[in-house]
């Protein structure tokens, strides 16, 4: 099966554009960010096999929506990267029987290991040939595979690609955390599901759909600054970028807030203030402010953190965030921490005055 690298097509999604190439297979999809004969050296790839219930439908049972949407999160942010699509329900063993062992799961009260034991089924038939003769094509042989699942990686490394693993990180939810459990405990996969609630432990955010994602400059909060409505602080903080005021209310119209950052992206070369490396901890200050005091039930979340410490987990950007080993800056952490000191503040200024009265 050849790619056909010059019939594509353009793709606008709420995480951005992507194009989506010809494979000549209606089961198997290729989209990437960017152009794909230009994806430089170790680009993100995701090989993702269908889930109807969870992609198409909305099901919670499962992480497999969760992680296409991150991974177009992740590609969008960086400006490259490869999706390539797989009509493999039930890890392969189609959708028949996979409706029958999710069947078997709810009447017999198993785990998605053991429904597949009792129907005699192997756990995972999936296989990547395609995957892997796409990216031989693109003269593409080593990659960052977005996977939990080390059987993928090893699939990719016998077959001449080499692989570096990126986890996705779940969304865990009470419809699908034992789920997730399993995965890891019976199937071997290296989904981080660490317990994260502890109170000597740092609270981790990066995503805005994910646990803690209120801290996110992507979550759907909006916020009233000099008399204008921003539908998230990260479209305040990116039209802040621009002194001209068609070019702020047009990142203000964004769509999403990731779109909102790619379009100050195309723009910020050509119009962007002078000035900007020494005012924007004070913008994202002023709009981190406004988004705690505006929204109560954000500033109780944000009260709930106690003393820990508050980064966002993210290898893409080593000055607002952290890979959470310490070598990035962590301002938007830091930051955060600014704004829940002023709110700790406030609260005990306030209990004083009623004891006072």
């Amino acid at each position: 099966m050849k790619l056909q690298i010059d019939n594509w097509c353009t793709l606008p999604t709420a995480m951005g554009e992507f194009r989506m190439y010809d494979t000549t297979d209606d089961n198997i999809s290729v989209i990437c960010m960017g152009d794909i004969k230009s994806q430089g050296e170790l680009p993100l790839l995701r090989i993702h096999s269908s889930c109807r219930s969870s992609e198409v439908f909305g099901a919670l049972d499962c992480d497999c929506a969760d992680q296409l949407r991150e991974t177009m999160k992740n590609l969008a942010i960086e400006g490259r990267g490869v999706i390539i699509y797989q009509q493999q329900e039930g890890r392969g063993q189609g959708l028949s029987l996979k409706i029958t062992a999710v069947r078997s799961m709810e009447c017999d009260n198993l785990d998605t290991a053991q429904a597949f034991e009792k129907m005699g089924l192997e756990q995972d038939v999936r296989t990547y040939a395609e995957a892997v003769d796409f990216l031989k094509q693109l003269n593409i042989s080593a990659v960052r595979l977005v996977s939990n699942n080390p059987r993928k990686h090893q699939y990719l490394n016998d077959h001449g690609i080499q692989t570096q693993m990126v986890n996705t990180n779940p969304n865990v939810r009470p419809e699908n955390k034992e789920y997730l459990f399993t995965k890891n405990e019976k199937l071997g996969h290296r989904l981080p599901l660490e317990a994260t609630d502890y109170v000597s432990e740092p609270v981790y955010f990066y995503h805005s759909d994910q646990p803690w994602g209120e801290l996110s400059n992507f979550s759907r909060h909006s916020v009233f600054i000099d008399g204008v409505i921003w539908p998230t602080t990260e479209h305040y903080y990116q039209a802040q970028k621009f002194t001209h005021e068609a070019h702020r209310e047009y990142i203000r119209c964004a769509s999403t807030p990731m779109l909102a950052k790619s379009q100050a992206y195309e723009l910020v070369d050509q119009f962007g203030t002078n000035d900007w490396v020494t005012i924007r901890e004070d913008i994202m200050r002023k709009a981190l402010r406004a988004k705690f005091t505006q929204h109560p039930d954000l500033a109780i979340k944000l009260l709930s953190s106690g003393n820990r410490n508050l980064v966002e987990r993210t290898t893409n950007d080593k000055y607002w965030g952290d890979p959470g080993d310490g070598s990035g800056q962590n301002r938007l952490g830091i930051l955060l921490m600014e704004v829940r000191a002023g709110l700790t503040s406030q609260a005990s200024l306030a209990s004083e005055q009623v004891e006072y009265c």
